[in-house]
């Protein structure tokens, strides 16, 4: 009842007539400003919802980047909600201004960087449907190890722009992405730069965008730094890695003494190109920063005699010829998936003095979720604080 007289007394207000007839809600809903404009602001949010979620984005991209592109419908339709001055006068705008101003010239300043033509020096169809791509590296482009860019193929449409980790160094020349075909546009990817389908070695030329995020840029701050990598969440860690071998080399001094770096991977054989990495890594460490453990979880379920013997040929392998049967590598290849509060503490012990470790994982949220609860148990007790920062793929 309340409600039915706030309307009639609003109706006098507004039209400056009087009516004994109540305003229904058929009337606010649908021949008002407020309730139009604020029904279309329901379905433009539910469809921008619906395109949002990671089907959408992996499947349908095309779709979630047109539908993501109606925020500014939402933002016109969002003023002109409140110029109905249904309760009071509209506040939206003036909190709208700045932030439209400081977008404006981000919009204008990614704009003028990003039709920059790149040409693509080399491309590798690697296993594992990774597309390998290392291109020229823009003048005054200046990066992290561990951030990412937006690329576009002008053969696949100038206007669509897909986000990928950057695998190569900050003092490399040239710039590299591992793109591995998990939608229709990755998979195009890797027919367009396939070396059998070009002429001449002329590769389709991209626009690049970036560079954008943080990174994992706080491990050299710790004495001791673990890095976890799972799933695709592992590419960030190519840069990182070979970035700090890299300043590790020239003798750059940072407090970080020792990194120990996790692959975690349902089978080595599922990125390849992440061996090869690490290989490099290898190779060129020379002062024994980095210690890499591979925990290959693909037998976790399989306690049968095949396993056992695999184990122990992995085991034996590894102490006569000094790297793994499986990998080739130097690293240590565990089976099944890692305790992480076991390794960690077993690190306390091994840095003794150590007051803090740093730790960083890069994956899927299950795992960076067990990585947290190891750190949040292991720091209950005293002795060395263990300090997670995390990132989900």
């Amino acid at each position: 009842m309340p409600t039915y007289i706030f309307c009639s007394v609003y109706y006098k207000t507004i039209f400056g007539f009087s009516t004994d007839v109540l305003s229904t809600f058929h009337y606010w809903a649908y021949t008002t400003v407020t309730g139009i404009t604020g029904i279309i602001l329901t379905v433009i949010i539910i469809i921008m919802y619906v395109f949002a979620q990671e089907y959408g984005r992996r499947h349908v991209f095309k779709a979630f980047w047109f539908t993501h592109n109606f925020y500014v419908l939402l933002y016109i339709f969002m003023i002109l909600h409140g110029a109905g001055r249904l309760v009071q006068d509209a506040l939206f705008p003036y909190f709208f201004l700045g932030p439209m101003v400081i977008f404006f010239l981000d919009k204008m300043i990614s704009l003028s960087r990003n039709k920059v033509e790149i040409s693509v020096k080399k491309a590798q169809i690697l296993p594992s449907g990774v597309t390998n791509l290392v291109f020229k590296r823009p003048l005054n482009f200046d990066y992290k190890s561990g951030q990412w860019v937006r690329i576009a193929c002008l053969d696949l449409g100038e206007s669509e722009y897909h986000p990928f980790t950057l695998t190569s160094a900050p003092n490399e020349e040239n710039l590299s992405l591992h793109i591995r075909a998990v939608g229709p546009w990755t998979t195009n990817i890797r027919r367009v730069y396939d070396p059998n389908n070009v002429v001449g070695n002329k590769f389709p030329k991209l626009y690049l965008d970036g560079p954008f995020g943080e990174g994992h840029q706080d491990w050299y701050r710790y004495p001791v730094s673990v890095l976890v990598g799972g799933g695709i969440g592992v590419t960030p860690f190519a840069s990182i890695l070979k970035d700090m071998v890299s300043k590790s080399r020239m003798k750059v001094k940072f407090p970080c003494q020792k990194v120990y770096f996790l692959w975690v991977t349902k089978t080595q054989k599922n990125f390849e190109w992440m061996t090869d990495i690490i290989r490099e890594v290898e190779s060129g460490d020379i002062n024994g920063l980095v210690s890499v453990h591979i925990f290959i979880t693909q037998f976790q379920q399989k306690f049968d005699f095949r396993t056992t013997m695999l184990y122990i040929c992995e085991r034996h392998f590894q102490k006569i010829a000094g790297q793994s049967l499986f990998t080739g590598l130097c690293a240590t290849t565990h089976f099944g998936r890692p305790k992480f509060q076991d390794f960690l503490q077993t690190l306390a012990y091994e840095h003794e003095g150590v007051q803090q470790i740093g730790v960083f994982s890069c994956g899927p949220p299950p795992m960076t979720h067990n990585v947290e609860n190891a750190c949040t148990s292991l720091n209950k007790s005293e002795g060395t604080t263990y300090t997670h920062h995390y990132e989900n793929f």
